[in-house]
């Protein structure tokens, strides 16, 4: 994913997003010192500015695949292959937005024999898109109205000074908020209180946070953290979504959401094991403790007063939301036959809901000034913190996955693929493993499940192989995409800063991915190798 906050969105003498931003602190700013000129970042840092070059190669890789045949592939077949690689271009390289790649498969196939353009145009609406829209809402609002910000400053109250269990409780605060909501809506309402409680205790100023080894640290925890857990439920990523939906796709009925998330749920905990110990013990930091955050963080939840009734509400609502779809088994057999209750009607309907009801007061976190009466729990001051480019990029994976299908350029690429099934367990899944991975840091997350989806849910089909255990390691082993910020919008926040966070990030990301890519290359070979059925059915 994209950058969705630029330097230029920052307030380079607070550290924080501009006032256009609803996560701005309540807390009074205070300028000791008289404004300076705003310090430059590199201009890679301001704006992405490609070369024309760089755009123009994606138009020429579509047509190369079109006039050059190969292994007696038809038009379409090339066609529908050459859409992949040009979208995986523009996703890699980021010389475009990344939202605007939705063009390469709507006109690219738009051309191809035996394809249909409102067909095509049809495959961008996913009825997916409620389950992992709703709950990045639901946080949105939370937002709004101040519990994002109370439930961070109550946790880290209580976890002391140290910097190194500062940066570890981050990691985990974030990670766990992933589990049920889009991680990168979790980036960017935990960031900007990571930056307001580090002006507190001295870094004030972005010179101060880039020099700063535990100030980076801390900082780049939000953002690994947030996509850590972007795996565990389908409401938690673009990567989980496209493959719990492949998933039911391939075995011909909706999986449960609790099935789903219980074959992750250990494979998930011992991703974090590794990342937290790297974060607690190994990533250097130039302090042991911050002066006074205890302090801080205390003061702060003492001036918020109490929980407000809008606070009340987005909780208990968001409970609902989660509960229901993970108890579906249980309450689905008192439904009327023939009507069909899945997570994104129920979803939908509470996002639906949440938009027409009330907001029964102003919450902790909204000045007086800037509450609306009248406002709803779910307005239009919930959502300006959305991420619209980020979400764009799930309907086009989405898309690519469906085309990949029709096309028959899944065909073409089952061969490439087959290899791996047909090698013992460690040495398939260690080599698989790499590769998903190696994909999912040069393209986006999403955009690599996308593409992988379809293809390796078939692949192992063609070769009498049960895919369901490749399906589940395909999508898990994307999610860590920690390197750079092309990949995932989590790693935004950090890159936003510029100066020296640009060669932290992908160096603790390195280390973190590698981590992870061999857990998950144990994991998935030790169920391979012991033939666990329980990561083999669903």
């Amino acid at each position: 994913m994209e950058m969705f906050m630029s330097a230029q969105d920052y307030d380079v003498d607070k550290g924080v997003p501009q006032e256009s931003s609803l996560l701005t602190s309540s807390a009074p700013r205070t300028d000791a010192t008289p404004q300076a000129a705003a310090p430059e970042f590199p201009a890679v840092y301001k704006e992405s500015r490609w070369p024309l070059i760089a755009v123009l190669i994606g138009p020429a890789i579509y047509l190369a695949f079109l006039l050059v045949p190969f292994a007696d592939s038809t038009v379409t077949q090339r066609g529908g292959l050459a859409i992949i690689l040009v979208a995986a271009w523009y996703w890699g390289t980021g010389c475009i937005p990344s939202g605007y790649v939705m063009a390469v498969p709507v006109f690219g196939t738009a051309f191809l024999p035996g394809m249909k353009f409102g067909e095509i145009l049809q495959t961008l609406i996913h009825p997916s898109l409620p389950m992992l829209l709703g709950p990045a809402l639901i946080v949105c609002m939370w937002s709004r109205w101040g519990f994002t910000r109370r439930m961070a400053l109550f946790v880290l109250g209580k976890v002391g000074t140290s910097v190194r269990v500062q940066a570890v409780t981050w990691l985990l605060l974030a990670t766990c908020i992933s589990f049920v909501a889009a991680n990168v809506v979790i980036a960017i309402a935990l960031t900007p209180i990571v930056l307001e409680m580090l002006k507190a205790v001295g870094y004030d100023s972005p010179s101060k946070l880039l020099k700063s080894k535990s100030a980076m640290l801390i900082i780049i925890a939000v953002g690994i953290g947030a996509s850590l857990g972007g795996f565990l439920t389908p409401m938690a990523g673009g990567q989980a979504a496209i493959t719990w939906t492949q998933l039911c796709t391939t075995l011909g009925y909706t999986v449960p959401m609790a099935p789903f998330a219980a074959r992750l749920v250990l494979p998930v905990f011992l991703s974090i094991i590794p990342v937290a110990l790297l974060f607690g013990m190994f990533f250097p930091s130039d302090v042991k403790r911050f002066e006074g955050s205890e302090d801080y963080f205390l003061d702060e939840l003492k001036r918020m007063g109490p929980l407000s009734r809008a606070e009340l509400w987005g909780v208990v609502i968001f409970l609902f939301a989660i509960i229901l779809p993970f108890t579906q088994p249980l309450w689905q057999p008192i439904v009327p036959q023939g009507i069909d209750i899945n997570p994104n009607i129920i979803f939908a309907t509470i996002t639906c809901l949440l938009a027409l009801i009330p907001a029964p007061d102003k919450g902790a976190a909204v000045k007086p000034s800037e509450y609306q009466k009248g406002e709803r729990l779910l307005g239009m001051n919930s959502i300006k913190i959305l991420p619209l480019q980020a979400f764009l990029i799930w309907p086009t994976a989405m898309s690519i996955s469906i085309l990949v299908n029709k096309t028959g350029a899944s065909d073409l690429m089952v061969p490439l693929l087959g290899q791996y099934w047909n090698l013992p367990p460690y040495v398939g899944t260690g080599l698989f493993a790499l590769f998903c991975e190696a994909l999912g840091n040069v393209a986006s997350d999403t955009g690599a499940a996308g593409m992988l989806a379809p293809v390796v849910a078939s692949a192992p089909l063609a070769a009498g192989e049960n895919p369901i255990p490749w399906l589940l390691m395909m999508g898990y082993t994307v999610n860590f995409s920690f390197m750079v910020p092309s990949a995932t919008s989590t790693m935004a926040l950090p890159i936003a800063l510029g100066g020296k966070a640009s060669w932290r990030l992908p160096v603790y990301g390195f280390f973190v991915a590698v981590a992870c890519g061999v857990v998950s290359w144990l994991f998935w070979g030790t169920v391979q190798a012991l033939d666990l059925q329980f990561w083999l059915t669903v």
